[in-house]
């Protein structure tokens, strides 16, 4: 049957020499793979370079529920970005981004909120001028309500967050998997923030990488089996200063 429907590139691997192996979250059928051939040709035309993480893409393909590879007809930019291909910190968060999204989403969702949400916060990504040094962190922190994982904000005053229970406790856990007080406070900070205010929290470097590395450590917790983000060293190098 051939359909319709805007997709988002999680991730791609060389195929043959002039095709790809595209890993797609589709707003109708959920994560989608196909094969996208004519990436380059003897014309010079090189495809290859509009295949960079969290582009979204008007679809046309030929699905099959049996199929592990649907059958691509084609494709087109949905949008197009303006820095992130130009700007460093933008294009390492969306790898950051896309990998953990790669690497969280099973094949069978299929979610409108979530690509909504997704499209929207690619879009804020691209456009935004502050708060970039932020933004993957309030992306994990909202991604996760749409896993089943997301913690609600607290009233609390010098609380802990325990990263097994997900939830904000006056007492410290027993356990070694948990937020300081500190880190608990940001945290809440973004569970409050919208991505207009990212830039209004301040964050130490040394701050940002530790929430940052007990985010990745929170969705392992909740989703056993999920594979090591190899961008999250990449990224804290970036963002280091």
């Amino acid at each position: 049957m051939l359909v319709k429907t805007k997709g988002i590139l999680l991730h791609h691997l060389r195929y043959t020499d002039n095709s790809i192996i595209a890993h797609f979250y589709t707003r109708d059928f959920g994560k989608v793979s196909m094969v996208v051939k004519g990436i380059s040709s003897k014309k010079g035309t090189n495809r290859n370079i509009y295949f960079q993480p969290l582009y979204m893409f008007n679809l046309e393909f030929y699905q099959r529920e049996t199929r592990e590879l649907q059958k691509l007809r084609e494709l087109s930019l949905a949008y197009t970005p303006s820095e992130l291909p130009v700007n460093i910190y933008k294009s390492t968060v969306a790898l950051f981004i896309s990998e953990v999204l790669y690497s969280v989403i099973r094949e069978e969702e299929v979610n409108h909120r979530l690509y909504d949400f997704l499209e929207s916060a690619v879009v804020s990504l691209d456009s935004t001028q502050s708060g970039i040094s932020g933004f993957h962190i309030w992306f994990l922190i909202r991604f996760a309500d749409f896993t089943g994982i997301g913690p609600s904000p607290t009233n609390r005053q010098k609380s802990f967050f325990d990263l097994e229970s997900g939830i904000f406790t006056d007492e410290m856990p027993i356990h070694n998997n948990f937020l300081n007080q500190d880190l608990s406070d940001i945290l809440n900070r973004f569970l409050i923030s919208g991505p207009e205010g990212i830039s209004q929290i301040q964050l130490l470097p040394s701050e940002r990488i530790m929430l940052l590395e007990k985010l990745v450590m929170y969705y392992s917790l909740h989703f056993p089996g999920l594979r090591k983000i190899k961008s999250l060293e990449v990224l804290n190098d970036v963002f280091r200063h």
